[in-house]
């Protein structure tokens, strides 16, 4: 492109050039010395410009130089994948209803309809769920992997209101990050159960209940020891903390 149109400002030089002396005459009668002087300098100055053996070193441009950054002493490498979940205090909500810490509650960043409460019921410690006679009307049954349990924690979604209410969890975008002893953090298990509360989508009645679960996968040691489990719920800009167990 830059060598088409340097061609098209010579041409136009060019016929600059023989516009400016027609007639058989030498003289530029509209042009004073100083301005033929600058149309000169311009003509030169362009042509040097699109001369493809010509190099201006005006202005130089060098790539600026890349530091690496170096951890600090002391500071570990995070791994690649899922960071930590932040540090966010937690504090007990267990009883009628779930809130968190923050300015938010798990109904305003699930986005649960006015009226509808999330309650915390239990957790249970599994190598399946749902146990086999539950999954035979379910359809659908979650296996741990080999030296692994499951941790099932156990919710309720009661429809406080006198009208039919549809709870659509699966269009939420919500994230649920389930902290067990404080250290080992997982996001929820994503599933094909029909209670899974990331994918529930039903239309709950006047004053009625449904049940829901939280699901992720643990160190087979760990579970005969769980002294403290969290949730951190997240949507957008959105996030709530939640203190279950003790």
């Amino acid at each position: 492109m830059r060598h088409g149109r340097g061609l098209t400002v010579l041409l136009t030089a060019a016929m600059l050039s023989l516009g400016l002396t027609g007639c058989g005459e030498n003289q530029i009668p509209d042009l004073t010395d100083e301005e033929i002087q600058a149309v000169g300098e311009y003509v030169a100055i362009t042509l040097m410009k699109y001369d493809i053996n010509h190099q201006s070193r005006l202005m130089e441009l060098t790539a600026p130089e890349v530091i690496p950054e170096v951890p600090v002493q002391g500071q570990e490498e995070e791994p690649s994948g899922m960071g930590p979940v932040d540090d966010t205090p937690v504090v007990d909500s267990s009883g009628a209803g779930v809130s968190g810490d923050t300015s938010f509650s798990m109904e305003e960043v699930t986005g649960l309809p006015d009226g509808v409460t999330a309650a915390f019921l239990e957790h249970t410690v599994c190598d399946s769920y749902p146990n086999e006679s539950d999954s035979m009307s379910m359809g659908f049954s979650l296996d741990a992997s080999e030296g692994r349990k499951l941790l099932v924690l156990h919710f309720s979604l009661t429809n406080t209101t006198e009208q039919e209410q549809e709870i659509d969890l699966f269009s939420s975008d919500t994230i649920y990050s389930i902290t067990v002893n404080e250290s080992y953090t997982r996001r929820a298990l994503t599933t094909l159960l029909p209670d899974d509360m990331g994918t529930y989508r039903e239309n709950l009645s006047a004053g009625g209940s449904s049940s829901v679960v939280l699901v992720i996968e643990i160190e087979e040691q760990m579970a005969e020891n769980i002294t403290s489990v969290s949730l951190k719920v997240k949507n957008g800009d959105k996030i709530a903390t939640i203190q279950l167990l003790p």
